[in-house]
């Protein structure tokens, strides 16, 4: 048997909570239009349920279809795709979770007395959680990397730029004078995307 990785198993159970965000969005907004809750007509209704139809279906095929079986099947273009396509959708994510936070403060808000269901807080909590959620993974995935990187260059040439400083604020017209020399001398060291 083949070993499942933990990172593997745990976006399976991250998306367990997510389909049950999804099936509690839809049951609830299909509830209240078969019971016509005239005060819970809002702009986001039909996108909420639209999208939480679309979001599980998709949700099951990246469950099931990690990007490691696409690059294996198909290639690097189509893993690369893949993975856009991801990451678009997980946007696209965020933008619905605020959409589903917006509706259920609006039912709140007017009092909606048909709209009175467990559901309701179910959703609105699950969704204020997956946002953090996600804008915590944006932050571990892409923002904290970069400003790590950034510091560890920063604390490697420590000693350059000490100098470097050290001149300039003895001298800071001469320093000025020569901004535009160190620009035409400085080598961005920009490295293409190898295959």
């Amino acid at each position: 048997m083949q070993n499942i990785s933990f990172a593997y198993l745990s976006n399976i159970f991250l998306n367990l909570f997510v389909f049950f965000l999804l099936i509690a969005a839809y049951t609830y907004v299909v509830k209240l239009e078969n019971i016509g809750c005239v005060c819970s007509v809002h702009p986001n209704r039909d996108f909420i349920k639209m999208f939480s139809v679309i979001a599980f279906v998709f949700l099951i095929f990246i469950t099931f279809i990690p990007t490691s079986v696409v690059l294996q099947m198909f290639g690097e273009q189509i893993a690369i795709l893949y993975t856009l396509l991801k990451m678009a959708f997980y946007i696209i994510c965020i933008v619905y979770f605020f959409m589903i936070i917006d509706y259920t403060r609006f039912l709140v808000n007017e009092k909606c007395k048909c709209s009175e269901d467990i559901r309701r807080e179910l959703i609105m909590a699950g969704s204020i959680i997956e946002v953090i959620l996600m804008l915590l993974t944006l932050f571990v995935v892409i923002i904290l990397p970069l400003t790590v990187n950034s510091v560890l260059f920063i604390l490697e040439n420590a000693d350059t730029y000490e100098k470097s400083m050290s001149k300039d604020l003895k001298t800071p017209f001469k320093s000025l004078k020569g901004v535009s020399a160190k620009l035409k001398k400085a080598k961005f060291n920009i490295k293409p995307f190898k295959k």
